[in-house]
């Protein structure tokens, strides 16, 4: 993914349009875990189309603005700090205080690769700062291009960071509520050919099960919204 990508998520992050691909998470006052999706699924994607969200941390100045990311690979990790922003300790900070605990929560290492091709003489020297300050130890290799390997040794014992629950407006919940219908309505249609032209099956009972059970989705949403409600007024 590149540099010029994870700038414009958080210039979108920063922009008052709302992003209906970047779900946010807050693992601490300047930091957001997240799950971003880079493109809405089309009824036109292939199969083997990746499927699944990129994970992230965005990070927050004092001011509330973004000023870095971090791209979690899991064998690796793609950091990024606005260029004006850069120099004042925000992705170290991040990454000692929050990040670092966080992944370590579910790996026992982290391994970075930091490029110089990639990143440039003067980015390649402030990420090996960044990855030195922070405990990684140098691997063997050519130096342009070298592996930093961090153990979560010094992090065992740091208690496990959910994040925080945030909340869900009332017009959003219908909208998702409506969408989980048109998922039920939409595989009901498929179900409904699939019935008509191969006839009675196992199978085409499966799928209207699964319709039923899409449906029940309507209502469940809605009451786990409720709960949320009650616990953030609690």
């Amino acid at each position: 993914m590149t540099d010029r990508y994870l700038i414009r998520l958080i210039k979108k992050l920063n922009s008052s349009n709302s992003n209906e691909l970047i779900h946010l998470r807050p693992l601490s006052k300047h930091v957001d875990f997240a799950k971003v999706w880079i493109e809405k699924p089309k009824t036109t994607d292939n199969i083997s189309y990746p499927d699944c969200a990129y994970k992230f941390y965005f990070i927050k100045n004092k001011e509330g603005l973004y000023v870095a990311t971090v791209l979690d690979m899991n064998t690796d990790l793609h950091w990024l700090v606005l260029k004006e922003y850069r120099g004042n300790g925000y992705l170290t900070n991040a990454l000692r205080e929050t990040i670092l605990p966080h992944l370590f929560q579910d790996r026992n290492e982290q391994i970075i690769t930091i490029n110089e091709y990639h990143s440039g003489s003067r980015n390649y020297i402030s990420s090996e700062k960044v990855a030195i300050n922070l405990g990684f130890v140098k691997s063997e290799g050519k130096e342009s291009k070298r592996k930093y390997l961090l153990s979560n040794e010094n992090y065992k014992s740091i208690p496990y960071n959910y994040g925080v629950n945030t909340e869900i407006t009332e017009e959003r919940l219908n909208v998702l509520i409506k969408r989980i219908n048109h998922l039920s309505r939409s595989l009901w249609v498929i179900q409904t050919e699939v019935q008509m032209k191969l006839g009675d099956s196992d199978y085409s009972e499966e799928l209207f099960e699964l319709v039923k059970e899409i449906r029940k989705h309507t209502y469940r949403l809605e009451d786990a919204w409720w709960d949320n409600k009650r616990k953030m007024i609690d």
